[in-house]
């Protein structure tokens, strides 16, 4: 009788190259999956954190309303000095309160530093960024200050609106 040793030590090679191939195989599947949950995760991170940036300039805002207001409370002309506040030669220092809020990297700039009256509102639109890493996420919101301020609408005077992710 022959000897088949040869054959058997071939075929074992055979299987053990197929079965490593494919864990191999699996092994980057698994590491695909986690790079893909990684990127999810840090782009969710990033998108919360943008929104936040948002907020942060809400809250910077009505920081400023308040201060507007109890300034132009001083005056005869309330109105006027209210507007003046944020339209006048104070109109810098406004964007750059706003723009110098720089919490965790979150970067806010005021579209086109442009704050303008439309329709009895003060209107600007505020961006915020944020990076890490080669991801990078952006949301710009639209806010409008009522001109007209009394006690009854102290509350409503900010309103905040067209909220888009960019």
């Amino acid at each position: 009788m022959k000897k088949r040793n040869g054959s058997v030590v071939v075929t074992s090679l055979l299987c053990f190259s197929i079965l490593s191939c494919i864990f191999i195989g699996c092994l980057e599947i698994i590491n695909s999956n986690l790079e893909i949950v990684n990127t999810y995760e840090i782009a969710l991170k990033l998108r919360n954190d943008v929104k936040s940036g948002i907020n942060l300039g809400y809250s910077k805002i009505l920081e400023e309303v308040n201060k507007a207001i109890i300034i132009a409370t001083e005056y005869e002309n309330q109105n006027e000095k209210y507007k003046e506040y944020f339209l006048g030669s104070n109109k810098i220092e406004f964007i750059k309160a706003i723009e110098d809020i720089n919490i965790d990297e979150i970067s806010l700039d005021i579209v086109n530093n442009k704050v303008y009256i439309e329709d009895n509102y003060i209107r600007l639109d505020i961006v915020s960024k944020k990076t890490e890493g080669e991801l990078e996420k952006g949301a710009r919101c639209s806010f409008k200050i009522n001109l007209d301020f009394n006690q009854e609408n102290i509350k409503n005077i900010v309103e905040k609106y067209d909220y888009k992710e960019i």
